[in-house]
């Protein structure tokens, strides 16, 4: 199980995944600058809530342990 799910999108060339900012909606191409999720479903209910232009959908995240 992901420890934490963000929100993303694709661009023409890369991902960019939605920013903490309350105002309004803002995406950034950092993924460690992103807002965290709890679960799938937070992150899934959060994309669904944005407007259908942007098409976003649930990333799990997976972090690398060395």
């Amino acid at each position: 199980m992901a420890s934490s799910v963000v929100v993303a999108r694709n661009t023409a060339d890369h991902l960019e995944y939605l920013a903490p900012d309350s105002a309004r909606v803002a995406w950034t191409d950092a993924a460690d600058l992103a807002q965290h999720f709890q679960s799938v479903r937070d992150a899934t209910r959060a994309a669904m809530r944005l407007p259908s232009r942007f098409r976003a959908f649930a990333l799990p995240v997976v972090e690398a342990r060395i």
